[in-house]
Order: structure tokens, then sequence, then C-alpha cells
């Protein structure tokens, strides 16, 4: 979606007149929203119209809707996204507004947000963490600071977990560390993200209907990116450090399987119960790398469990957190960006399914039941004395069905939330 500043003749209109619904000579009335959420589906609303209509271009006279007019926008610019035609590069509709202070953020915003769903819906054998790494370098344009450590980097640096979990593929693993560093730092924030660019389940293989879509499975790594990216215009007075475990979980003679014991950089040794509970391998890794390089504050976010889908469905996330006014936070930032998200207990009567009999702990419990919770619990333990917030995000960062301004597939879940969050740390 191109978003051109001035007054349009000959093109469909789009205006807001309370309760009146309806089309009549190229205008087109939409019920006035009374709150930001209320006006971003508006303008998603406006664009599904668009599609209806075979319409390329219209106007929006946004005045009535006053501070709302930035959510209806950003409304409009989310839902203009299609994977497919963004690769053949076809022509962009054409949505004209008036001039607005806060234009030039919500474009912004929407570059990082499309930045992350076009790497979190690449085909598998092209997104895998060779690729990922060259995405990542991009930053390096806009002023960031972009590591990607492998092979001896990665044991230097404790990564055992990463690369036990990438052993059975012929691509190894990878880490990105993503740094932002103002001149004058006043403390320093992690943002963490699951990056299994393939996630088979390893020697527990998935079925055939779970396994449809793992290409998505850096969806936690693909919204760190994406908030990275953002980061110099936001221009916070605080380093953030964006790290992301790069791994393809796949099985071979070389995989690693059940009953195998891997001892953490934190001295910790996890019994493998399971392959596909992978990721928090990987995320344990970065966790306990974070709090090595000073971080005050750690948030991870990740595509962790099938049972926070089954626990708030497709469109919220799971939200855990050690620390009561970080979790307020995020549940402002939340509301803020309409990126949903539920509190969900740490429960310690749950540690001891992660019980085992040869190692200090095991990476999954048995079944699915409090499973969400059960992953949380084990990537508390590689969490000493930083403040800790932890997004399961397996429900929205992917979806079956578009709502509104979410398309089908990868939505970039977790861009927004953060950049809000991050906004008012500021």
């Amino acid at each position: 979606m191109k978003i051109e500043v001035g007054t349009k003749e000959g093109v469909l209109r789009f205006e807001f007149h309370g309760e009146k619904e309806g089309y009549e000579k190229g205008i087109f009335y939409l019920k006035k929203p009374t709150e930001g959420e209320e006006a971003r589906r508006r303008g998603a609303e406006a664009v599904s119209l668009m599609d209806k209509l075979k319409v390329r271009e219209a106007f929006c006279d946004i005045s009535p809707l006053q501070e709302l007019g930035r959510y209806f926008v950003e409304g409009v610019l989310l839902a203009d996204y299609n994977f497919s035609k963004r690769k053949k590069g076809e022509e962009e509709k054409l949505f004209w507004v008036d001039e607005a202070p806060w234009l030039e953020e919500i474009l912004q915003v929407k570059e990082a947000v499309f930045f992350a769903r076009d790497i979190i819906n690449e085909a598998p054998s092209r997104m895998n963490p060779e690729e990922f790494s060259l995405r990542a370098r991009e930053l390096e344009d806009i002023g960031l600071e972009v590591l990607v450590g492998e092979g001896r980097w990665l044991e230097e640096n404790g990564f055992f977990g990463t690369l036990t979990v990438g052993r059975g593929s012929s691509i190894p693993p990878r880490v990105v560390v993503v740094k932002y560093r103002p001149a004058n730092s006043r403390g320093k924030i992690a943002l963490i993200g699951k990056g299994i660019t393939f996630d088979s389940g390893g020697l527990n293989l998935k079925p055939s209907k779970s396994i449809k879509g793992m290409h998505m499975d850096m969806a936690g790594a693909g919204a760190v990116l994406g908030a990275m990216k953002l980061l110099p215009a936001l221009e916070p007075d605080f380093e953030v450090l964006g790290i992301m475990p790069l791994a393809e979980n796949l099985p071979s003679g070389s995989s690693y399987k059940p009953g195998d014991i891997i001892e953490m950089a934190n001295g910790k040794r996890v019994e493998v119960d399971n392959t596909d509970a992978e990721g928090r391998l990987a995320l344990a890794d970065a966790l306990i790398y974070a709090e090595k390089q000073g971080a005050e504050v750690i948030i991870d976010l990740a595509t962790l469990t099938g049972a926070a889908v089954v626990a708030l469905g497709e469109l919220v996330a799971a939200l855990y957190s050690t620390d009561e006014e970080e979790a307020r936070a995020f549940l402002l930032a939340s509301k803020a960006s309409g990126e949903m998200l539920w509190r969900m207990p740490l429960l310690d009567d749950y540690r001891k399914e992660l019980e085992s009999r040869r190692a200090d702990i095991k990476n999954a419990g048995y079944g699915r039941s409090g499973g969400s919770i059960m992953a949380a619990l084990f990537l508390k333990e590689f969490v000493e004395a930083s403040k800790w917030v932890h997004l399961d995000i397996a429900g929205p960062a992917m979806i079956e069905k578009p709502f509104y301004y979410m398309p089908a597939g990868g939505t970039g879940f977790g861009v927004r939330l953060l950049i809000e969050y991050l906004r008012s740390k500021k």
C-alpha cells in the first residue's frame, strides 16, 4: 500500500458517519470507531472493500476520526499484504489521506512488520540459518551492529543446546546478535527470538498435519529482527540486544536422540525427553548468554508450544513473567498495539513433571496438559538475576485465515508489541 498526502478526485472515497454504512456514488460509509484497535480494524475493512470492488486507488478524509486517524491508516497499511504478490512485484494500491504528523512513523512500523512477515513466510529451503543471517546483515545499513556466530564461536559462547538441535541438518546452526547502542546508555534490554527455521520434530518426527507450516517456527526470531530494524528511528536511550539462535531440527544419522544429555553453559544438565521440544534448548542458550552480556531485562518470543494454542487459540499469545512491573508494561503495550496477550501462571507445582533421574531437568513433560506452563518453567531455570518475560506466540504468529489486518500465514506478531514496549521505556 502506497500512501499519498492530499485530496484526490475521481477515486473511491471513504467517510465516517456514525452508524450509517453503505455504498453510494463512490462513497462508502464506515461505522465510526471509538478506540484505536477498532479504528485499525476499520482500516482493514476499507482495504477489503477495495479488493472486493477491484479499486486500486482510494481517498479517505480521516479528519472526523481526530487522533484515531493514525490507527485507521495503520490498519490500512498492515492489511494490504500478500506474500506471493509481493514476490511477484505486483503494483501496490494507492491510498490518499490528509497530511498528518504521525504518517512517517507508522510507515516505518509497517516496513518493520512487513520485513518480519517476508522472512517468516519464505520457503524453508531458502530461509535457513544462512539466509536468515544474510537478511540480518541488512540492518548494518541502518547503523546497527550485526554479529553472526557459527562453529567455534557457538562453542566458546556456550550455545550447546543450539548446536545439539542443529546436528541433524547439513546446514549448520548459527546465532545472530544485533546490537543497538546509544552514546550514553542507561541500561540494557535483551530481545530473544526462537529461530528454528524448520522443525520436523527431529527423531520424534511430527505427523503430516503438524509438520505443515513449520517453516514459520522461526517467527519469534523474525519478530525480533523486525523490531530491531526500527530502533534507529525510535532512538531509545538504552542498549537493546537482539539474540536469535538459528537451527534446522531435522532427522538424520547425526541427529540428537531421546535420552541424550546436554550440559548447558550454566552447568545444568538437560535430559532430552523429546527432540520435538527443541526450541527451548536454543532459547536456554540465549537466556544464559543475555545475562552474561549484562541484560537487566530479558524478553523472549517463541512459537514454543501447541498447548498455548489449545489454551488461547490463534489470536492470543501467552505471557509469563518473573517481574510484575515488566508484566504490566507488556499488558499495556498489548492494549496499545492490539496484539493480544493473556497472563499465564508460572506454577512451581508443575516443575515436578520436568524432573529427571539422570540429569538436572528434562526438556519436556508428558502429554499436552499444562505444556505451555511447563515449557515456561523449563526456561525459567536458565534465568538467574534478570527480570524476565516469556511470550509463547505459537497461536498468533501464524494463522490459517486472515483476521482484519493480520494475513493468513506469518503475521509478524510481536513486532508492534515490542515497539510499544520499548517506546514505553524511553
